[in-house]
């Protein structure tokens, strides 16, 4: 037993180290093409939010979006680190 809750907590140190250790200390975890999302996790002490708008700004874009609408962030459950979904729209325009 302690064997497993050892693994399981290095496999947690390790997944919160990678995303603080990669470029603007932000991942894109998931996407649900179905609704247009895309979810990324980052460190908010060290995040580049800038980085990470400009990315999912970036994606949106390639899939034929022209507006990206944030979703509140939320606490992961990696230790740390949060969570953020954002959604691909388009605009109005009249």
């Amino acid at each position: 037993m302690k064997k497993i809750i050892g693994a399981l907590a290095l496999a947690v140190l390790l997944s919160a180290g990678c995303t603080s250790h990669k470029p603007g200390a932000f991942e894109k975890v998931a996407e649900d093409p179905a609704v247009n999302s895309v979810l990324y996790r980052f460190d908010p002490d060290t995040v580049n939010k800038t980085a990470m708008e400009q990315d999912v700004e970036h994606y949106c874009a390639e899939r034929g979006f022209d507006k990206v609408e944030p979703i509140k962030p939320q606490e992961s459950r990696l230790p740390g680190l949060m969570k953020a979904w954002y959604q691909c729209n388009y605009s109005i325009k009249s």
